[in-house]
C-alpha cells in the first residue's frame, strides 16, 4: 500500500491541501475559497471565523483520507502574524484577527499609532498585524475575552484541534511571527512584552517545527506547524544556498536563506525550519494591485457599457497583451496600495503619465513592473556577500504562475530567468515535507 503524507496551507483568501506519495514522489493538490471572513463595521477590522476554517481543513483531510488509507503524517503551515485566543479547553472564543487587520494603524497616544507606540516603548519593530500588537490593542480597549488562556495563530490552532489537544504549541517561525521575539535566542522577549504590560501567560509554548503534536483520528501523526513563507521556501526551494524565492498571492515576498543570523534594514530576518534564517522583503500588496486593476475595469464597464458581454474575461484580457521591455514611456506605478509594513500610512501612486502614453495596455504593464520593482528595491538592501552567491530565482504563487505578464516584469527586472516551481500550492507541499522530515523518513530542511 503506497505511503502518503498530507500537507495543508490555511491562506488568507484560499485553503490548500496536498497528498505526497512518497514512493513514486506525485502529488495530488486540492484548493477551496477561504470563505471565512466576517463582517465588521470598521473598515480597517480584518477577521474570519476559526470554525469556518476548521471545518474546510477537516474536509480536505476526509477526501484525501476516504482515498488514501495508509496516511503516515499530516503537516500544516498558513498566514502567519494573525491571532485567536483559546479558552482552557482549547477552544475558539474570539474570530481571527488576520495578518490585514489595521487596528495597529489606528492613533493612539499623540501623533502615534499603538504600533508606533510599542515600536518606540520596547526597541522592536512591531507593525499593525503582528499578533502582539492586536493583543495589545485588544487589551487597551477592553476587547480580550475574559475566558482567554491563550494566544495562537490559526494553523497553531488548527493543529491543536485535530491533535484532540487544549493548549496551543507554536513553532520558532510562528512565534517570531507575533512580535517580540529575540531572533538569536529563539524566544519571546518577557521583558520586552512585559514593558507594554501583556500578561505573558497568554503567550503560546514554543516548539522545533517537526514535532509531533499528537495524532488525527487517534493513528496519523500531526506535526508542528510552520510560517506559509518558510514553508513555500521549503515547498519551492532545491538549492537553500543559492536561490532567490519570489512569491505573489494576495501579497508579495521575496526570500532568501541566510546560515547566520543578519539584521537588514527594510527586511524581516525570519526563523527557518531546521536551522539558519530566511531574510524577507514582504509587500502588503503584491497580486492583490493587479486585482484591484482589474475591479477598476470591471467598474468601469459597468459604468460606460450599455450591456457587459456574457462571459467576457477580464483578465485573460489584461494578461493578453503584449510586454515592453526596457520602455522609459509607460506610468511609472508604485504598488503600496496597503502602505508598507512599517510606514502605513504610504499610498501608491501613478506618475510619468503623458497624452500618449495613458492607455489600459501601458497602465496594466506599469503596474506589473511595480510589483517587481518593490520586491526588487527589497533585493537591493542585501549584503553583497548574501547577494554574490544567489543565481537562480524561482517563482511560486498563483497570481505569478497564472501571469506570464508578471513572470517578464520580474525577468526583466532581475536580469535573468524566472524558474517557476515544480508544484501547485508550494506553501502546503512545504509543510507536508516538514511532516516526512518530522517522521524520519530521510529528508533534511538544509538539502
Amino acid at each position: 500500500m503506497d505511503m502518503h503524507f498530507v500537507g495543508i496551507d490555511i491562506g488568507t483568501s484560499s485553503i490548500s491541501g496536498v497528498a505526497y506519495n512518497y514512493e513514486n514522489k506525485e502529488v495530488e493538490s486540492i484548493t477551496r475559497d477561504n470563505d471565512s471572513n466576517l463582517p465588521s463595521p470598521k473598515s480597517w477590522e480584518k477577521i474570519q471565523a476559526p470554525g469556518r476554517i476548521m471545518e474546510q481543513v477537516q474536509e480536505i483531510l476526509a477526501d484525501f483520507s476516504s482515498r488514501y488509507p495508509n496516511i503516515k503524517g499530516i503537516g500544516l503551515t498558513g498566514q502567519m502574524h494573525g491571532i485567536l485566543y483559546v479558552n482552557h479547553e482549547g477552544d475558539a472564543i474570539s474570530p481571527l484577527y488576520t495578518w490585514q487587520d489595521g487596528r495597529g494603524n489606528q492613533s493612539y497616544l499623540e501623533d502615534k499609532t499603538y504600533a508606533s507606540f510599542l515600536s518606540e516603548l520596547t526597541g522592536y519593530d512591531l507593525a499593525s498585524g503582528y499578533g502582539l500588537t492586536t493583543h495589545f490593542f485588544n487589551s487597551i480597549n477592553d476587547l480580550v475575552p475574559k475566558e482567554a488562556k491563550k494566544i495562537s495563530t490559526i494553523m497553531d490552532y488548527v493543529v491543536m484541534k485535530l491533535a484532540n489537544k487544549k493548549t496551543p504549541l507554536t513553532d520558532y517561525s510562528n512565534g517570531a511571527s507575533l512580535g517580540f521575539f529575540d531572533l538569536e535566542k529563539l524566544e519571546f522577549d518577557h521583558a520586552a512584552i512585559e514593558k507594554a504590560n501583556i500578561d505573558c501567560k497568554l503567550l503560546p509554548e514554543l516548539t522545533q517545527s517537526t514535532t509531533c503534536c499528537g495524532y488525527f483520528e487517534d493513528r496519523i501523526p500531526i506535526y508542528s506547524a510552520i510560517g506559509d513563507n518558510q514553508a513555500a521556501f521549503l515547498g519551492s526551494v532545491k538549492d537553500l544556498h543559492k536561490s532567490i524565492h519570489i512569491t505573489v498571492g494576495t501579497s508579495s515576498q521575496i526570500s532568501v536563506y541566510s546560515e547566520h543570523f543578519l539584521n537588514v534594514q527594510t527586511l524581516d530576518t525570519r526563523p527557518f525550519p531546521g536551522g539558519g534564517y530566511l531574510l524577507v522583503g514582504a509587500a502588503l500588496s503584491g497580486g492583490q494591485a493587479f486585482a484591484m486593476l482589474k475591479t477598476f475595469f470591471e467598474k468601469t464597464l459597468e459604468k460606460f457599457a450599455a450591456k457587459i458581454p456574457l462571459g467576457l474575461d477580464i483578465y485573460q484580457i489584461m494578461t493578453d497583451i503584449g510586454y515592453k521591455d526596457n520602455s522609459n514611456d509607460l506610468p511609472v506605478v508604485e504598488t503600496l496600495f496597503n502602505g508598507a509594513r512599517f510606514t502605513s500610512q504610504k499610498r501608491g501612486h501613478i506618475e510619468n503619465i503623458s497624452f500618449d502614453n495613458f492607455t489600459p495596455e501601458n497602465l496594466i504593464l506599469g503596474f506589473l513592473k511595480g510589483i517587481s520593482l518593490e520586491l526588487f528595491n527589497f533585493y537591493q538592501h542585501l549584503p553583497s556577500e548574501i547577494k554574490n552567491e544567489k543565481h537562480v530565482i524561482i517563482g511560486s504563487g498563483n497570481a505569478l504562475k497564472r501571469n506570464p505578464l508578471l513572470c517578464s516584469a520580474f525577468e526583466e527586472q532581475f536580469k535573468t530567468q524566472l524558474i517557476c516551481s515544480n508544484y501547485q500550492e508550494e506553501a502546503a507541499f512545504g509543510a507536508c515535507l516538514n511532516a516526512i522530515i518530522g517522521s524520519g523518513c530521510g529528508l533534511s530542511t538544509n538539502g
